[in-house]
């Protein structure tokens, strides 16, 4: 097949961005020719590359639009794989030029809020639709889809509607794509044809050849000469959703020693340091920024247990197969695609959403424990060589996308 393979960013900044890399070569290894369009970014992936503007415009002109058509049509592509979300110009550019498949990697479809999470905190499990209006001007609303100040009238009308009107696009596509199976669950909620969503599981290239570990700078180095072991957590540093938060507080009331190393950054790292110095954590905790993939790698080996302590529906959970990659066991929150490929006592840990008390003491449990953690850690790695092999998964992309053309 000749596979246009569509994205906004085609760097290393993220998850979303490393399978977009990860998928391409894995595709062109298997016999395809694979052309990636994106707005930005490049990486190593044996793919040609077309930077387009209309993939990174919020409103793209009509002559942005015709260019990605033709790109695509010169190419003289079968189907298009689309991995982000597009303004509708675009996605109706590319949808008429070949066949579209899209996968569907978060919420921004079919949540006006965009996170799927309340204003309380609680995390949303109703259908896009009038309930949205309802929350909006008779309650507190949702985290991203809230009156603030004045109580706007046209504004959330035409945010649903825009919505409304892209969910029923993406249905006149020609599949839809997504890892989890709450995600399937979503997606048909908000009204896509149950025949027309595949569950295709991702896969990883972490603690594989494709991804050699790297040293640590200096500073991040010196911190974790040390002989306590370290709990990992690679994260945004967003609130509500990413829940470093409750990370924070799960490690103020650990009894076992330790060393923790947050990678990522985010509009909410000034006041997570802010937090970890007030609970008296600033020698023991250390924000170490966005931090490449080779350094990642190396965190994963040097550490005893890797939290995840998103407390939003994740659509599914990158850091868990990496993690389980290496043999670390995770202790993460129960929610959205996590219980996909965490099995709580086996592979890792799993506790109610937002209870810090019992994220502690899963903690705690493999601190104090390298044996058990070591044990854990290896069913967890079996578990992902199993049930989430880059065959598997390329497989049955393939599948969907041979039945799109």
């Amino acid at each position: 097949m000749r596979l246009a393979l569509v994205t906004k960013r085609f760097d290393l900044i993220g998850g979303s961005e490393r399978y977009a890399g990860a998928v391409a070569r894995g595709l062109a290894e298997r016999g395809h020719e694979v052309h990636v369009y994106c707005a930005a970014g490049e990486q190593d992936a044996d793919a040609a590359r077309t930077c387009l503007p209309a993939l990174g415009a919020d409103r793209p002109t009509r002559g942005e639009c015709d260019a990605l058509r033709a790109a695509v049509r010169g190419q003289a592509a079968d189907v298009v794989y689309l991995l982000s979300s597009l303004a509708p110009r675009a996605f109706d550019a590319l949808a008429s030029a070949a066949p579209l498949v899209r996968h569907v990697q978060d919420h921004t479809l079919f949540c006006p809020g965009m996170n799927k999470v309340h204003e309380d905190g609680t995390n949303c499990r109703e259908a896009l639709g009038l309930r949205c209006l309802e929350r909006y001007y008779l309650g507190a609303g949702c985290s991203g889809f809230k009156r603030d100040g004045g109580l706007a009238l046209r504004r959330p009308l035409a945010t649903l509607a825009a919505r409304l009107d892209d969910v029923a696009r993406h249905g006149r596509a020609a599949g839809l794509v997504c890892a989890s199976r709450y995600m399937r669950d979503q997606l048909v909620l908000a009204g896509c044809a149950p025949d027309r969503v595949h569950t295709i599981p991702y896969f990883t290239r972490s603690s594989s050849e494709e991804l050699p570990a790297e040293a640590l700078d200096a500073d991040l180095a010196a911190f974790l000469e040390h002989d306590d072991p370290l709990v990992f957590c690679p994260a945004r540093l967003t609130l509500p959703d990413k829940g470093v938060d409750y990370l924070i507080t799960a490690l103020g009331a650990l009894a076992q020693p330790f060393r923790c190393v947050v990678a990522g950054e985010g509009p909410a790292r000034e006041w997570l340091e802010r937090k970890a110095r007030d609970e008296g954590l600033a020698d023991r905790v250390r924000f170490a920024g966005w931090q490449g993939p080779g350094a990642v790698e190396t965190l994963y080996r040097r550490a005893r247990v890797v939290a995840f302590p998103s407390v939003w529906d994740e659509p599914f959970g990158l850091v868990g197969l990496e993690a389980a990659a290496h043999a670390n066991p995770v202790v993460a929150f129960e929610v959205g695609g996590v219980v996909d490929w965490l099995a709580d006592g086996e592979t890792g840990s799993c506790v109610r959403n937002r209870d810090a008390a019992a994220f502690a003491s899963a903690l705690d449990a493999y601190l104090g424990d390298a044996q058990l953690a070591d044990r854990v850690g290896a069913r967890a790695r079996d578990h992902v060589a199993s049930a989430f092999s880059r065959d598997a998964h390329l497989c049955r992309l393939e599948a969907v996308l041979a039945n799109a053309v």
